[in-house]
Parts: C-alpha cells; structure tokens; sequence
C-alpha cells in the first residue's frame, strides 16, 4: 500500500469537515479538497470514510452502544462488514477511526472476497469478546450475492456453537432489511445503515481493540 501523507491528510480533513459542516455536497467537498492538496485515490478514500459533518457524527456517536451493554440486546451483526474490518486489523492493513466513532477498513475486498485462515481467525477474535459480553442473541446477516456466502454462514453457526454463544447466521440478498428492520442492537460500519438503526454498536473495533499486535490506524476521531 503506498504511504501516507499524514500531515498533509490531516490538513486536508480540516478543510474538508469546514465545507461538510456548511452543508456542501459530500462529493464536491471531496473533489474540491483533494485537488487543492493534489491528493490520489488512497488519501481521498481515507477522507470519505474517516471525516462526517460534525453533526452527522454525532448523532451516530450518540447510539453507540457501550459494550458492557451488550447483554440487554439481540446483536444483529453485518456480517461481511464487520468480519472484513476485523481481517484488515489481522492482516496489517490501513484502518481509519472516523469522526463518528467508527473505525472502517479501506480494503474494497467485498465482492472479490474469500474465507482465507484470517477469516477464522477473525471469527474467534469476534466470538471471543462476545463470550465476555454475551447479547441475548448474535444474529449475522451476509451478502448472499458474495461468493461461499453460504459457507460462511456455516462457519459462523458452527462457531457460535463452539463458543456456546446463542445464535444464527443468514446469507440474504438484502440484509440490510433485517438490520434495519430488527429488534436490537446493529454491528456495522456502514454509514446508511448506521443512520437507519435505533442503536449501533462497533464490534469489528471491540475486536481490533483486543488484538496483541499494533495496527495500521488514521485517526480522525479529534476532529469531533
């Protein structure tokens, strides 16, 4: 992955929250700023996903749910979104804290992605820190249309059981309805999910958080 300009990152999200808090177009914000700090296509996609209009951030800050919480709820997990930010954190590569107490991957792996070893690894890292803070019910929904979606699903099922978690695993061809549309508590990172659900809870970030190794993070979250 080229490196990152942090300075002249940090700068530019300066510039670009000041057009987003005055209700300039997000896309033409993004355009405006990256040309003014000749920016390429990495440093704008770490913009996009890590820096919200301070007000938009806040109001999803503010259904976060802590973890210790957690127990109160069913827990309906975007499955695919939060397992590929917990194998970015795995595997070393560039995640991004936004502003709206998120953190998100930049790995653009959906549609091409594979169950690999970190894919395990993942669900353990995940199942681990929801044994400690078990929900009434995990629920994870995938994206049917992403190859071995149903295998996956077994995975997690399988998995679950080995945890003595209670729960299910679903590949759909829209899970964002049963996200939206359910009773409890949404793990995504995913904005227009995020600003559709009652109350949102980061797992990938509990998780990542857990990790013994040091990870690749931008951190946005002073920007309020």
């Amino acid at each position: 992955m080229p490196q990152l300009d942090q300075e002249k990152l940090h700068t530019a999200a300066a510039d670009f929250l000041y057009l987003l808090d005055r209700n300039y177009p997000r896309s033409a914000c993004l355009q405006l700023v990256g040309n003014r700090y000749d920016l390429d296509a990495l440093h704008r996609q770490v913009l996009h996903r890590g820096v919200f209009a301070r007000e938009e951030a806040g109001k999803r800050r503010d259904r976060l749910v802590a973890v210790e919480r957690l127990g109160d709820f069913n827990l309906l997990v975007d499955g695919h979104n939060v397992l590929i930010t917990v194998e970015s954190g795995l595997g070393g590569r560039l995640l991004i804290a936004a502003n709206d107490g998120v953190i998100r991957d930049v790995a653009g792996v959906s549609h091409r992605y594979r169950i690999s070893t970190l894919t395990h690894e993942a669900i353990d890292t995940i199942l681990q820190i929801l044994q400690k803070y078990p929900p009434k019910e995990t629920l994870f929904f995938l994206d049917e249309p992403i190859r071995q979606s149903g295998e996956l699903a077994a995975a997690l099922r399988s998995a679950l059981r080995s945890w003595n978690l209670s729960g299910d695993a679903q590949a759909l061809k829209v899970p964002e309805i049963r996200l939206i549309g359910g009773e409890g508590v949404v793990a995504s990172s995913d904005s227009a999910v995020l600003d559709e659900a009652q109350r949102g809870f980061d797992l990938a970030a509990a998780a990542i958080k857990s990790l013994p190794q040091g990870i690749d993070l931008i951190d946005f979250t002073r920007l309020g």
